[in-house]
């Protein structure tokens, strides 16, 4: 009975450690519309974005796409009606560097813990104070975004596309 128990313990900690080594699990894939937002305006107030920008912003149609790449890590694509971001083949916990919303080149690294899928970025052209993270989970099949600045708040949820 020992043996077994302590057979069952190794087995339990080891598909734990390889669950913490951690893939996104296959509900996160798929492309998601944007529905609709909470504190959006404020937040990006709190980052310091004008009011006409806030405007033409929150205007804006965003679509996010994830999918596993066919040779390698993961695709996100950010498709926007003002701009589009498009990283192919990064991987959980690597840092890359690409082009972000703004237009300036960041550092970017996406993780993926305890259900939660985030995406961390730092502006190269302002690296002591831009960093930025985005966390992703997924709430009624709807791919749910939280962001926090200066102690504001916002959530955004993208309904799946069934196209």
């Amino acid at each position: 009975m020992k043996l077994y128990l302590a057979l069952f313990c190794v087995s339990f900690l080891a598909a734990t450690m390889v669950e913490g080594a951690s893939e996104i699990p296959e509900k996160f894939f798929g492309k998601f519309e944007l529905d609709k937002s909470e504190n959006f305006d404020e937040f990006l107030a709190a980052k310091g974005v004008g009011w006409i920008l806030r405007q033409v912003i929150k205007l804006a149609k965003v679509t996010k796409v994830l999918a596993k790449n066919p040779q390698s890590g993961y695709n996100m694509e950010n498709l926007t009606s003002k701009k589009n971001t498009i990283y192919h083949g990064w991987q959980l916990g690597k840092t890359f560097e690409d082009e972000g919303l703004d237009g300036e080149k960041h550092k970017i690294t996406f993780d993926f813990k305890d259900g939660v899928l985030s995406e961390h970025h730092i502006r190269l052209n302002d690296p002591d104070n831009s960093a930025e993270t985005y966390y992703y989970t997924i709430e009624n099949d709807q791919l749910v975004l939280k962001m926090v600045n200066n102690g504001i708040t916002c959530r955004r949820w993208f309904k799946r596309s069934k196209k």
